[in-house]
């Protein structure tokens, strides 16, 4: 497809590639500007459950309007396949950005505040993502932030009823994955806005150390160490992370919603005043070593 235009879209490259979809770079020509074009994969262009969870991911994105979500302008149909047309986003997701470089404390509340603002956003009209996961986070080159892929998300906002049945979940099986997936989600119990915020335990965990908390040597084995296990402490694998970032974990990741952070509002004051008392700690240290110098 690269080098072909459909309809005022001319694709010029290959941004990336998902569980479902296939995300192309684009110019919209009509208006002079960089797009995304999210297609569904090839052998799923014709599954009507497929073609309906991205309609579904198109009419969540609509509803919803924060700097730390990726902004759609609308949904195509290109030669018979239904495309998402989205903002295009200049920089790598935190998967690859946990990838090239150890990340210090500062930089791991920073993005876990940025991803807890939109999650903030999103559970204020009653959206619930369920696949907050290091490749579903954008870093951009400025420092931005940005959530991504709905596809997955649920709605329970009353004036949105057509978005509330999504079709995502198997009997007996949930759809996700799995190392990211608070219990409530593992047993299918009803989940609200906090099974979102132990996803992002999970991920900040991962920012600390470079690890998973409970990962296994099969699904099996970490569904069971996620419903059983407590997982090491941070400072335990990096001690170079303090311990107030490690008691924020710990919380998000509590076996019960009632034990974790009740909001995503809540979450953003703790990594807020974490920030802050490190700062204020780092500007007492120069203001010392500068008098004794």
């Amino acid at each position: 497809m690269i080098g072909e235009t459909f309809s005022h879209y001319r694709i010029t490259g290959r941004l990336g590639v998902g569980g479902m979809g296939i995300v192309y770079a684009a110019v919209d020509e009509r208006l002079a500007r960089p797009v995304a074009l999210k297609f569904l994969a090839e052998e799923l262009a014709a599954s009507p459950d497929a073609t309906r969870r991205l309609r579904r991911e198109a009419q969540i994105l609509a509803h919803l309007n924060h700097p730390g979500i990726c902004t759609i302008y609308e949904i195509s149909e290109v030669e018979g396949r239904l495309c998402l047309v989205m903002e295009r986003l200049d920089g790598v997701n935190l998967k690859s950005h946990i990838a090239k470089k150890t990340l210090d404390t500062n930089e791991v509340i920073e993005i876990a505040m940025q991803v807890a603002d939109a999650l903030a956003s999103a559970h204020a009209k009653d959206i619930v993502h369920r696949d907050i996961k290091p490749g579903n986070i954008f870093v951009g080159s400025s420092g931005q932030v940005k959530v991504l892929d709905f596809g997955m998300a649920k709605s329970f906002n009353p004036e949105l009823v057509a978005l509330r049945s999504d079709g995502s979940t198997i009997p007996g099986r949930p759809i996700g994955t799995v190392n990211y997936m608070a219990p409530e989600r593992i047993l299918q119990s009803p989940l609200d806005g906090r099974s979102d915020l132990f996803s992002l335990g999970v991920v900040m965990y991962e920012m600390a150390t470079g690890r998973l908390p409970f990962a296994g040597s099969s699904p099996s084995d970490t569904v069971t160490n996620i419903l059983d296990k407590q997982p090491d402490a941070i400072t335990a694998l990096s001690p170079q992370h303090p311990e107030a970032l490690d008691e924020i974990v710990q919380r998000l990741l509590a076996k019960m919603a009632e034990d974790r952070y009740q909001s995503a509002r809540d979450l953003v004051a703790a990594l807020h005043d974490l920030g802050e008392r490190r700062r204020g700690w780092r500007s007492r240290l120069f203001g010392r070593l500068f008098t004794s110098g």
